[in-house]
């Protein structure tokens, strides 16, 4: 058996697959619409192995994604709102200034089924 590879961070390359759980896939797209899905999973791709946290920049996804700036950040919203990116934050650079946000993303095998989700909220 092939041992799986990573990408090293920092080096760009895309090489590899997603894979998606199809609770996301016959659930959460739906609800969320294609533009969140399709961000989300652009972010996992960013997630290699287990790794839970991403942090390309609003402009590099939205040239991964073809789309503008202000749709990944509309776009990122739906997804906080709905709890597929846990918390978003920015990394702070050592001269005090914020280099990129940093992204938690809820891995799609760790979803729960939307109905869970709103009775949670409801609660």
């Amino acid at each position: 058996m092939e041992e799986e590879t990573g990408n090293d961070e920092g080096t760009g390359s895309k090489n590899g697959f997603v894979m998606i759980n199809n609770n996301f896939l016959d659930y959460w797209s739906g609800i969320i619409g294609p533009g969140p899905s399709v961000l989300y999973m652009d972010l996992l791709s960013y997630c290699y192995g287990k790794k839970t946290h991403a942090w390309p920049s609003v402009g590099t996804l939205a040239k991964d994604l073809g789309i503008t700036k202000n749709s990944v950040r509309k776009y990122r919203e739906v997804l906080i709102k709905f709890g597929l990116i846990k918390k978003m934050y920015k990394r702070r650079l050592p001269d005090g200034n914020y280099q990129t946000n940093v992204y938690e993303i809820v891995r799609s095998e760790d979803l729960p089924y939307p109905e869970q989700n709103c009775e949670e909220e409801v609660r």
